[in-house]
């Protein structure tokens, strides 16, 4: 059994494991989900997923290789990208099938269940009883 390989920018849509591409941006908070085989009817089967995050990225007001635009140095730039590239599981994978995960820490780290018994301090001249 071959082991499925994580999809990366220069994956195309023949071998893209997934239905549905997703495409989000950190910046603008545009986002877009589109089924592979509509992709694949318009760009071809053997486009890239990197050239359709391109392709997401020109529609953004914040594109740095938008003529309109003047260079910037530090000024701000898209954030598009695509979540499911080089992620380590897939994108509608329930949450009952990834398994345990290990949790740094153990019993010693946990908060009490009681709040621990508040210590009265005594005023000088007080007289114990």
């Amino acid at each position: 059994m071959t082991e499925a390989r994580l999809p990366s920018p220069h994956t195309s849509l023949r071998e893209f494991p997934y239905v549905v591409v997703r495409f989000r941006c950190h910046v603008c908070e545009r986002g877009g989900d589109a089924r592979l085989a509509v992709l694949a009817a318009k760009y071809g089967s053997d486009a890239l997923v990197g050239r359709l995050l391109r392709v997401f990225v020109a529609g953004c007001p914040w594109d740095p290789q938008n003529p309109a635009r003047k260079p910037q140095k530090y000024g701000m730039r898209c954030g598009g990208y695509c979540p499911d590239v080089l992620a380590p599981r897939p994108p509608d994978l329930p949450p009952s099938m990834t398994g345990f995960s290990l949790i740094q820490g153990g019993k010693a780290d946990m908060l009490p269940a009681e709040p621990a018994p508040i210590e009265r301090r005594r005023r000088v001249g007080d007289v114990d009883v």
